[in-house]
């Protein structure tokens, strides 16, 4: 017999006292989408974020949740649902088109496990404050020169070896 497993559903709304928008950041943050994306799952109705859970593993997403200010709660998981709701089995976790509508997250998808889900961000533009720097007049000297002195190298101790080959024939002798 199959353990049973668990799902995730945020309610849609916010913990009591929580500012709707800091609980969309917060959870654009947690789940790496745009704040756009986040503040459909807090349209009121609920929505399923993960299934196929144990019941500890299960407990600590909710738990998460609602640190972030969102609403949550644990189900047990149907055992004849195989895929989430508003999405087509054997499609790669795109919306079903005939699914529910956008208060319950139609347009979320699940990026690859090991994607990159953060938008690049584009880097501020280079603000360097020169206003401290002055230049010079053409052909000053900048630096103070310095004597340096001639370098000595003792090669007393060197010795010439002949080169390998045939020896080498004395001036005016003929070679053979």
């Amino acid at each position: 017999m199959q353990a049973e497993r668990y799902q995730v559903i945020l309610t849609g709304d916010t913990a009591a006292g929580e500012d709707p928008s800091g609980v969309r950041a917060r959870l654009a943050v947690l789940f790496r989408i745009p704040e756009e994306k986040a503040g459909a799952l807090l349209g009121g109705r609920p929505v399923v974020v993960k299934k196929g859970l144990d019941a500890d593993t299960a407990e600590r997403y909710r738990a998460r949740l609602e640190q972030a200010g969102a609403v949550a709660r644990v189900a047990a998981q149907p055992p004849e649902e195989s895929a989430a709701p508003g999405v087509t089995p054997g499609r790669e976790g795109g919306p079903d088109p005939s699914g529910p509508g956008p208060d319950t997250g139609e347009g979320l998808t699940l990026a690859p496990p090991g994607a990159d889900l953060s938008d690049p961000e584009p880097a501020p533009p280079l603000q360097v404050d020169l206003s401290g720097l002055t230049l010079a007049e053409p052909g000053a000297r900048i630096g103070e020169p310095r004597e340096v002195p001639p370098l000595q190298v003792d090669t007393g101790e060197l010795e010439m070896e002949e080169p390998p080959g045939p020896p080498a024939s004395a001036p005016g002798e003929e070679r053979d």
